[in-house]
């Protein structure tokens, strides 16, 4: 895979991110091995890593896992694997598993794989951690797993109901598994283990998401109206992609082993279809509404606002709010388009 080209409005989030007043010492002159590395998390938090060590000279040794690998250079080294298949690696201090299927369309068109990659891909990455004596293993879950939320922002202790009876349920219950595969391997094994759970995160990400909102952004950019496939109702959080890399660092640095982080930007008090007005005025178009082709795989749920005290109690805090972070989403994306 081909190296990301970034945009300077996305190099100045990487030197910004680089800088945060986190205690990096942590990782210096270690192994950092991150499942989908090449992905849209991993591929942001790869190149904040290797900023650290080109201005600070924290010699992190990156470690790539993706099923395309990619051209290793420098301090990154790219492997190409199945994470369902095992995964093997001569040092691993720490651990971020990233790797899954992550928007509606992947759900739909490959539930097995959704759930298969979760479960058993997590599984053989923990038991890498315990052989290799990691330090740390971070998870990366979702707001997903709440389920059906009640109308108020909810914690880290919150468990709402899933009908997992449905095929769109295995995502939320395996990455629900993931996390109780996580405490096991604490308990029996003594793996020190952190879990991240990320609202719905957008940015520019140069692969296809089929997610609500980075279709509208698609639509923008395209100069074309924003087609929603709902009455738009729906209160979410959300947060930028910088920001939910910001979070992923200090849930790694600083996060209590075996406790899990809420990350997301602040409550704007806006709807899904409040966004895509926003998104549509960005480009001078407008939001159309089609209630009869509802996307495969999309979620059921139409509240799910997180509670981000308990990160923020560490010393994270957003840059972005989700208006600012789709504005500068747009932007990068005409840049990219030209």
């Amino acid at each position: 895979m081909a190296q990301v080209e970034f945009t300077k409005a996305e190099k100045a989030d990487i030197s910004r991110l680089a800088a945060l007043p986190y205690d990096f010492g942590k990782l210096k002159n270690n192994t950092v091995l991150i499942s989908g590395g090449t992905g849209f998390l991993g591929t942001l938090l790869t190149a904040v890593l290797e900023e650290r060590n080109r201005v600070f000279g924290d010699g992190i040794q990156i470690v790539s896992v993706s099923r395309r690998g990619g051209e290793s250079r420098g301090s990154v080294k790219h492997i190409a694997a199945d994470i369902t298949e095992g995964v093997e690696a001569d040092r691993a201090d720490y651990v971020i598993h990233l790797a899954s299927n992550t928007h509606p369309a992947q759900y739909a068109e490959d539930p097995v794989g959704t759930v298969t990659t979760n479960i058993i891909g997590c599984r053989n990455l923990l038991e890498l951690a315990r052989k290799a004596g990691t330090k740390r293993f971070v998870l990366a879950s979702s707001v997903e797993i709440y389920g059906n939320c009640k109308e108020d922002p909810v914690a880290e202790d919150y468990c709402g109901y899933i009908d997992c009876n449905t095929v769109r349920a295995g995502y939320n219950e395996s990455k629900r598994a993931s996390e109780s595969l996580c405490q096991a391997y604490r308990a029996q094994y003594g793996v020190d283990c952190v879990i991240a759970r990320f609202s719905r995160v957008f940015g520019a990400d140069r692969k296809h998401d089929t997610k609500a909102i980075a279709q509208f952004l698609d639509k923008a950019v395209s100069g074309e109206d924003i087609v929603l496939k709902s009455e738009g109702k729906q209160r979410f959080s959300y947060c930028y992609v910088a920001d939910a890399v910001s979070g992923l660092l200090k849930v790694l640095l600083d996060g209590k082993e075996g406790e899990a982080y809420n990350i997301s930007a602040d409550d704007e008090g806006m709807t899904l279809g409040d966004y895509a007005k926003f998104i549509a005025s960005l480009a001078g178009k407008k939001v159309v509404f089609d209630l009869k082709n509802a996307q495969a795989g999309a979620s059921v749920a139409s509240y799910a606002l997180l509670d981000c005290k308990k990160l923020k109690a560490l010393g994270w805090a957003p840059y972005y709010s989700v208006k600012s972070g789709l504005k500068a989403t747009y932007d990068i994306k005409k840049t990219i388009q030209g």
